[in-house]
């Protein structure tokens, strides 16, 4: 569906192009554009429609986006609430690293927090747009790339027997160092791991912020997963209901605007299978109207305007004044594509001879 440039929608589509590319039209013109609004062509025109909106294939997408969808919102819930509720238990712990009975609850409730980011994020994605979606993709992307190198590394290196060398630098020494902050995170380490070196001790006095960017980084690629696949579980939902009257969001409008055009397909096959002549004058109308409009949103020159819709409203009339001859020559009640192209192409082999 096309809307024009005060916002209201376009009831043809091809009249409104032709205005805003300046076609000057003729009753020809216009007859052969009526004569496409056939019974053989709103036949097609609804029966595919209603596949494209309410088709089993149509319908398959939109439940497994719905439940593909919050399907991985609930295990990155899961997983964030793990991460979330470790650093508040190392937060809160004593000594003996053991949280007191008094801020158990705590712990839960502070863990709770993962729920309300996701949602942030997911409300961030929701109105960004299309490409700030793709830009915010590509930035987690990228985290999660030099997340998964970064533990790769860290293994590869603890790997390596003591006194291995990597271009011509011993690694062992920084192997150690790792095990060493590992070690401080709970992290079982390698059997043959000894004490940090002092050339490696300035490392010490960066664990903590080092340990809290690095869980920040894998708390938001989780949730930044979670939120995104909310947004698909909701644009399958709203595939399948049309969205709320207050979304304004383009996969919103553009379900309804099927819809409607669906709806008004179906109003027009019912319309011209009762009277064509009624029909296809209300058809003349939408041309003038939606013509009009493409007209206006041309931006030509004042005379020129006048000229475009001038002719086409002559046109029109024309074409009204001998509306009887071009309903004749469109039955399509029993969908017969003869009586739509044969008859009038006779008649008009018969008025050239």
């Amino acid at each position: 569906m096309i809307f024009a440039r005060s916002g209201s929608t376009v009831a043809d589509e091809k009249g409104y192009g032709w205005g805003k590319r300046g076609i000057q039209v003729t009753p020809t013109l216009l007859r052969n554009r009526l004569r496409e609004h056939n019974g053989t062509e709103l036949r097609h025109r609804a029966e595919t429609l209603h596949r494209r909106i309410h088709g089993s294939g149509a319908s398959t997408h939109h439940l497994s986006a719905i439940v593909l969808g919050l399907s991985v919102f609930i295990i990155a819930l899961f997983v964030d609430y793990n991460i979330i509720h470790e650093f508040w238990t190392r937060a809160l712990a004593n000594e003996f690293m053991e949280v007191p009975p008094a801020l158990a609850t705590s712990v839960t409730f502070k863990s709770m927090q993962v729920l309300f980011a996701t949602l942030a994020v997911h409300y961030l994605i929701s109105h960004i747009g299309h490409g700030g979606r793709v830009a915010y993709s590509l930035f987690i992307f990228a985290l999660t790339a030099a997340m998964v190198m970064g533990i790769g590394l860290l293994w590869a290196n603890n790997s390596l027997p003591p006194g291995a060398k990597v271009f011509g630098v011993d690694v062992n020494q920084s192997a150690q160092s790792i095990d060493a902050f590992a070690k401080s995170m709970g992290i079982a380490t390698p059997a043959h791991t000894e004490a940090p070196t002092s050339e490696l001790a300035w490392l010490k006095q960066y664990e903590a912020p080092i340990w809290l960017f690095s869980l920040g980084v894998i708390f938001l690629v989780v949730a930044s997963i979670g939120a995104m696949s909310l947004h698909t579980a909701m644009r399958g939902f709203t595939g399948i209901t049309g969205g709320a009257l207050y979304d304004t969001h383009r996969e919103a409008v553009h379900g309804n605007a099927m819809r409607d055009n669906l709806r008004r397909a179906e109003l027009d096959r019912q319309h011209h299978d009762s009277n064509q002549e009624s029909f296809y004058r209300r058809k003349i109308g939408d041309f003038l109207s939606s013509y009009t409009e493409g007209v206006i949103d041309g931006h030509f020159s004042a005379s020129r305007s006048d000229h475009l819709i001038n002719k086409a409203t002559e046109a029109a009339e024309q074409v009204e004044g001998n509306i009887s001859d071009l309903a004749t020559g469109s039955s399509s009640t029993d969908g017969d594509s003869e009586a739509d192209n044969v008859e009038p192409l006779r008649r008009r082999r018969a008025a050239a001879g």
